[in-house]
């Protein structure tokens, strides 16, 4: 008799930080012990900014060309460094005024049963002005969010 793992379908979102980094790693471990699939997603806010409303979700529009380009060149290089081997992720641009709605609405879309995503160890103040993409990940996802705290600074 066999069993079925629960996580088949691991996400994690990158913002190209060194936490994000550690955190693609960490998804590629659960991944790997769980024959799941792997996707690294970032979130592409066309404004340039970490503030906003909750627009709605786009793919692959808004973003110029080169920058598309762009970013999925960053992420394979993230992917081919980290892990060695491309074939084993996918990878997606998703165009979100807002970080955790993107990721919140893709995971969901992309039937994800787990996010992994890294948090910054912001406090106080700044994390009042900027916010927490990952607190709002897990309040509003689908599927259990493991949030890696780091405390190395970008």
């Amino acid at each position: 008799m066999t069993t079925k793992t629960f996580t088949q379908n691991v996400l994690v979102p990158t913002d190209f930080s060194k936490a994000s980094k550690l955190a693609l790693e960490a998804a590629h471990q659960i991944a790997a012990q769980n024959d799941a699939k792997l996707t690294l997603v970032h979130i592409y806010d066309p404004r340039g900014v970490l503030f906003g409303g909750e627009p709605g979700l786009e793919y692959g529009h808004g973003i110029p060309k080169d920058e598309e380009e762009k970013i999925h060149g960053a992420m394979r290089e993230l992917v081919e460094q980290r892990l060695g081997d491309l074939a084993k992720v996918k990878t997606a641009l998703v165009v979100s005024e807002s970080p955790a709605k993107g990721i919140v609405d893709y995971a969901e879309k992309e039937g994800v049963d787990l996010i992994v995503i890294s948090t910054h160890g912001r406090t106080g103040l700044r994390r009042m002005m900027i916010g927490s993409v990952a607190e709002r990940v897990v309040r509003h996802a689908h599927c259990p969010v493991l949030t890696l705290r780091s405390k190395l600074q970008d």
